[in-house]
Order: structure tokens, then C-alpha cells, then sequence
């Protein structure tokens, strides 16, 4: 399909836009692992140069900020191209795959304010497109679907930065053909015999106070306690992405005030990048003082997982 100015995109093109479409705003390097194996990054820097040149893409350069005071580096690092899709990206998309538009779950949005948001846009979709790179280690994965700042109740409270939808068939151990159509989206219901996995992903960047992430965490209780989510959804794994281990420790305890009992998984970034978001590197914590390593799955997925 070719667009008004009668650009047609490849198929490489064609993902770049599908995953900025779900993902939000990326990285080139977000794009490059998005594919397994990788692909070489200069092929999806000359994707991307076509995609902006025909209008369907655009993009701001992003600059990571210099340490916190006291450190001796003062100057900005310069990151990359942070690309996002244009009007008419999404015009093209919407015409060409309206399966993608799920229901009323809302997709990405296409404006940010680079001051403010862009590393933790940066650090979420470290998270997805890690998910994402080892979508295959998951013996009958059929596919996924990411939602950008979904609102979980009708109060709009909470709020998670993401939901994230794995789907496989229950009784597969071994790896199946049998795939979305638009594989790796889901984009038709879900078939007896296969089960979801939800996660709603929260990045701390160690900037809010514990007292909001208390508020939070009695957010999500009370809706557990409504009942309401049950006509969406399953409840999903509550997962925090966060800096360091204090800061870790600092949600642990901040959570337990707003709704002790109520279970998340805690990992860092450094642990996300270097072993990936599947792999046995969260922290669960269900009451105060119990704590254990484990995959982000739940056991009756992890169980048939190559960690």
C-alpha cells in the first residue's frame, strides 16, 4: 500500500511504524532489538530516514542530563533520535492494519514533552522491546499487545505506564507455528485452550515521594477490592522498574503502607539491560518481610520458560 505522495514502505519500514504505532516513542536502538535476531542498527537508521523523508515519521534528538550535583561529568550526553509517528503515520497504519486498533484500549500517543518524559519513555520501552526480543523462548507464545498509560478503572485511577499482554497456548511445551495473524500483536480473541499473562508495568525513576507511591498502591487495592476489573481483564502482575536497590527497598515499603498484602515484583534498570525483562531478576514481595528472585511470569508459565 502506497501513501498519498505514493511512498510504499518495505517490510522493515513497515514494522518500524507497527512498533512506534504499540510502543510508543523509540530509540533506533529500541527498533534494532525489536527483531530476533537484532538487526544491524544502520539498517534501521536508513528505515528511519526514508520513513521521516516521506512523512511518516518524525523524530526530536534526545539528550540524557548530566549527574546530580556532585558528580564531575556536567555536560549532556547525547542519546540518538527519539522517532515518534506523524498524522499521517497514523493515517497509513489505520488504513492498512485496523486490527491493530484494538477495541477501546488506547495505543500510543504521538506528543511528548522531551524535558520531562523522555527517559521514561526510554526506560519502558527498554523494558517492552526486551520482552519483546524473547518473545521466542516462550514455548507456544502466540503474541502480544502493549498499551501506553492505560487507565484500569472507570475513575481513571490507577493508572498504569503500561499494560503488557503475553498469550500462549496452556498446554504447549514446545515452541508452534500457530500465531497471530499479525504476529507478534495479538489481533483476534482469545481461543479456548490459550491463556493470558497481564503485567501493568510501572517505571520509578526514583523522582516521586514514597507517599505517592502509597497512593498508588491504595489506588490498585481498592480496585482489587471492587471487583470491576474482573469484566476487563484478569488481574495483572504489578511490575516496578526502578533505578537501584534502595530505591527498590523505598517502593517495597512505600507499598506496604498503602496496601500490605498486596503483591509486586521489583527489578532495576541495569538488571532489565543486562539479562533481560523475562529473565529471574524480580524481586517479589508479598508481605513485609518475604521476599524471593523470580521470573516475571507466573509460575505455571515460568515453569516451561528456558530462563
Amino acid at each position: 500500500m502506497k501513501t498519498p505522495t505514493g511512498f510504499a514502505p518495505n517490510a522493515m519500514q513497515t514494522q518500524c511504524l507497527v512498533l512506534l504505532a504499540r510502543l510508543g516513542r523509540l530509540l533506533s536502538r529500541h527498533l534494532a532489538v525489536a527483531w530476533s535476531p537484532p538487526c544491524v542498527p544502520r539498517h534501521v537508521n536508513r528505515a528511519m530516514q526514508q520513513l521521516t523523508e516521506a512523512g511518516l515519521v518524525t523524530y526530536v534528538d534526545h539528550f540524557e542530563a548530566p549527574p546530580a550535583r556532585g558528580k564531575r561529568t556536567t555536560f549532556w550526553k547525547r542519546h540518538g533520535r527519539i522517532y515518534s509517528l506523524t498524522p499521517l503515520g497514523w493515517s497509513y497504519l489505520k488504513e492498512g492494519y485496523p486490527e491493530l486498533e484494538e477495541g477501546k484500549e488506547r495505543l500510543a500517543p504521538t506528543y511528548f514533552n522531551p524535558r520531562h518524559q523522555a527517559e521514561h519513555q526510554i526506560e519502558y520501552a527498554d523494558l517492552v522491546t526486551s520482552i519483546l526480543r524473547d518473545l521466542d523462548t516462550i514455548p507456544g507464545i502466540i503474541g502480544m499487545s502493549s498499551y501506553i498509560e492505560m487507565d484500569l478503572s472507570e475513575q481513571a485511577r490507577p493508572r498504569a505506564d503500561g499494560i503488557v499482554v503475553l498469550r500462549r497456548w496452556k498446554q504447549a511445551m514446545l515452541h508452534t507455528d500457530e500465531r497471530s495473524s499479525c504476529y507478534p500483536w495479538l489481533v483476534v480473541p482469545r481461543q479456548e485452550g490459550q491463556i493470558d499473562e497481564l503485567f501493568a508495568i510501572e517505571i520509578d525513576r526514583g523522582t516521586e515521594e514514597p507517599s505517592i507511591i502509597t497512593g498508588k498502591a491504595q489506588s490498585y487495592g481498592a480496585l482489587y477490592d471492587s471487583g470491576s476489573w474482573k469484566e476487563r481483564f484478569q488481574w495483572p502482575i504489578i511490575a516496578f522498574a526502578v533505578p537501584n536497590e534502595r530505591r527498590q527497598q523505598v517502593i517495597f515499603d512505600a507499598w506496604y503502607r498503602g496496601w500490605p498484602g498486596g503483591a509486586i515484583r521489583c527489578t532495576t534498570f541495569d538488571a532489565i539491560h543486562a539479562h533481560g525483562a523475562l529473565a529471574p531478576i524480580w524481586t517479589h514481595q508479598h508481605h513485609r518481610d518475604m521476599t524471593y528472585q523470580v521470573p516475571l511470569l507466573r509460575a505455571v508459565w515460568a515453569e516451561a520458560v528456558i530462563a
